[in-house]
């Protein structure tokens, strides 16, 4: 296998050296860290990625994959942005013999004619924690994503002496290794920036440096000079296996000097979510990265996992001291359980669970989704189960509106994969937006990270011409976020009248798009909930009784002959009921389809015969479930009122 690692000596020395920009005045640098990062493979065997197989790409939909030939371009059926799946292949010699084999390593941001590896590089501006020994621990300011678009072997280990060691994890340290400290040195397949496999071979390093794309950290406005450390990680989810996956970090010491002077400190607290919680919930607190921490709670951690309740925090940073405002956790009513119902049929057949409440979900037995609504159809049961059902309450935020508020300012119909590129300055639900269409049909709108990660997509089917259209999305916190179409959209987007950025002041700043600040893509006047949540029960079990109904002494049905005529009818149905034994106490029931119960009687019968006259006139025409409840449970059949 091989063995990544990151080399301090490359960010340290390559192109000079990290470059620090100031805040203002640099142009599409304001406020960057440049770095660059040497990434050596020092293990036994070559580090390949592959993006085909037998001369196919495979790629993901949602949750789908497909496969298309290498030479054709893809796009997702269902319109959604489709992720590329790469591999990794992994030798093995054995005397003479070598072998492979291929493993997914990951589904990666698609490009025609490129390969992609997604956050290839994490870089991290932080406040070193004398009381921590891991670097990757410590207290961040500001962050940086590298996307690889090369993988390549740019030079070998004695070509950058210094570049590659055994262990990079201490800066200054590690003993340096040359081309004849590996006995196999230069196995691999002379990699280049080919489409098809990219990689590094044995005792080779690749080179990002500072100049090119993406290669930076945001430093964050405020951040006052003095002694920092940078931290860069290679491959931080593993999406390749190696040798050794401890080593693939390193750190180097870095002072700013181009940033604030001390003086004017800030403090400042993030929430993970939303600071309205359900019941006991609880939710974690962030304070900005300093040298130390006082919260009002006593801790003198970063973080902080707290219930409802006001906190506030005193961070010490290289600005001074300051004194965070408030930040109140507020604890919202979860409803009650609904109230359920078991049932028991025979065994192949389906089961009609009932539950009275608000905005229903059903799992199963083994925790998945079965459904929503307040009726569930089973598929065919042939044993005993049973299922959960979980009402939900939505305590409404505060709305509000937000971005360009119409197309007004010239632009046409586009078609092609565009985003805007916005802040969240704090969780909000996007509730819908106003879409300008060139007919009608279904269009996949998505949230992604700066990266390009995806976040959340919805499909919704928007009408010709100017409609508004539910969303539902729930955007986390983030800078750089992107919100787009995918697919051929044929919506509207602005080419003039443009004037960046659109504030929604404490929440939102659009600052521009994929193509530049002169365009305005697809979504405009967004409608924005802040503050809101949705709260779900305790689950309320509903049992599921399988029996076999046939022969002496079956189930259900053969001890309680139930008939129901004539139906269809005008509203007017005739019960019969024919027992075993005496039938006693019985319950009758009538819901509407939406599990609302429309009708409810308790009857008795001292005899196991018993008829009775049921009136449904006066509902509207349609289907309803009509339920009999016995001392040994539950029988049910559909009434339709013509």
């Amino acid at each position: 296998m091989p063995d990544l690692t990151i080399s301090w000596y490359g960010l340290e020395n390559y192109a000079g050296g990290p470059t620090e920009y100031p805040q203002t005045g640099a142009g599409a640098d304001n406020g960057h860290l440049r770095v660059t990062g040497s990434t050596p493979n020092i293990g036994y065997g070559p580090f390949s990625v592959q993006a085909e197989q037998n001369a196919e790409h495979w790629f993901v939909c949602g949750t789908d994959t497909f496969t298309a030939p290498a030479s054709q371009t893809f796009t997702c059926p269902n319109g959604e942005v489709a992720k590329q799946l790469l591999w990794q292949r992994v030798y093995h010699k054995s005397g003479n013999q070598m072998t492979f084999r291929d493993r997914v390593a990951g589904a990666m941001t698609y490009q025609q004619g490129s390969m992609h590896v997604d956050d290839w590089g994490r870089m991290s501006l932080r406040i070193q924690d004398p009381l921590e020994p891991d670097p990757l621990k410590w207290s961040v300011i500001g962050w940086g994503h590298k996307q690889s678009f090369c993988l390549m072997d740019y030079g070998s280990c004695s070509t950058y002496q210094g570049h590659c060691r055994d262990d990079q994890s201490v800066f200054g340290q590690g003993t340096v290794l040359l081309n004849a400290d590996f006995p196999n040195y230069g196995l691999g397949n002379s990699y280049g920036c080919s489409d098809v496999e990219q990689g590094c071979s044995v005792g080779y390093t690749d080179i990002y440096s500072e100049s090119l794309n993406g290669m930076f950290i945001e430093i964050p406005p405020g951040t006052c000079n003095g002694d920092y450390w940078i931290v860069y990680e290679l491959d931080p989810h593993d999406f390749f296996v190696e040798m050794n996956e401890s080593n693939n970090f390193t750190i180097m010491p870095f002072t700013l000097t181009q940033q604030d002077a001390p003086g004017n400190p800030v403090a400042r607290i993030s929430a993970d979510r939303s600071t309205l919680i359900c019941g006991t919930d609880s939710i974690t607190l962030t304070a900005n990265a300093g040298l130390s921490y006082v919260w009002s709670t006593g801790a003198t951690t970063q973080s902080i996992r707290v219930s409802a309740g006001s906190y506030s925090v005193a961070v010490t940073t290289y600005c001074g001291t300051a004194t965070s405002d408030p930040v109140t956790i507020t604890s919202m009513a979860a409803p009650l359980p609904p109230v359920v119902m078991d049932d028991t049929v025979c065994s192949g057949t389906s089961a009609i669970l009932s539950a009275v409440g608000n905005d229903i979900l059903w799992l199963d037995a083994a925790g998945q989704v079965a459904g929503t609504g307040n009726l569930l159809t089973t598929p065919s049961l042939t044993a005993s189960t049973y299922y959960q059902a979980i009402q939900h309450l939505h305590h409404p935020g505060v709305i509000s509106h937000g971005a360009k508020p119409d197309n007004t300012g010239g632009g046409s119909y586009f078609t092609g994969t565009q985003y805007l590129i916005f802040d969240a300055l704090k969780p909000f639900l996007l509730k819908s937006a106003l879409f300008y269409a060139n007919g009608d049909g279904p269009r996949t709108i998505f949230l992604s990270d700066a990266t390009g990660n995806t976040i959340q997509s919805v499909t919704v089917n928007i009408q010709d011409g100017m409609s508004r259209e539910d969303l539902g999305i729930e955007v986390p916190v983030g800078t750089n976020l992107r919100l787009g179409v995918s697919g051929t959209p044929n919506l509207y987007r602005n080419n003039a009248g443009v004037a960046y950025p659109y504030i929604l002041q404490d929440t939102l700043s659009i600052t521009g798009s994929s193509a530049g600040a002169s365009y305005y893509y697809f979504l405009y006047d967004w409608e924005i909930e802040v503050g809101g949540i949705t709260c779900e029960s305790q689950p309320a079990l509903s049992q599921v009784f399988v029996e076999t109904c046939t022969g002496i002494g079956g189930g259900l049905e053969e001890k309680f002959k139930l008939t129901i005529s004539p139906n269809p009818s005008d509203g007017v149905f005739q019960i019969r009921v024919n027992g075993r034994s005496t039938l006693g106490e019985m319950g009758m029931n009538v819901f509407d389809l939406a599990g609302r119960l429309l009708f409810s009687r308790v009857v008795q019968s001292g005899s196991n015969e018993w008829t009775h006259t049921l009136d449904l006139v006066g509902l509207p025409a349609g289907t309803y479930l009509f339920t009999l409840e016995t001392n040994e449970g539950r029988l049910h059949r559909r009434v339709i009122v013509r």
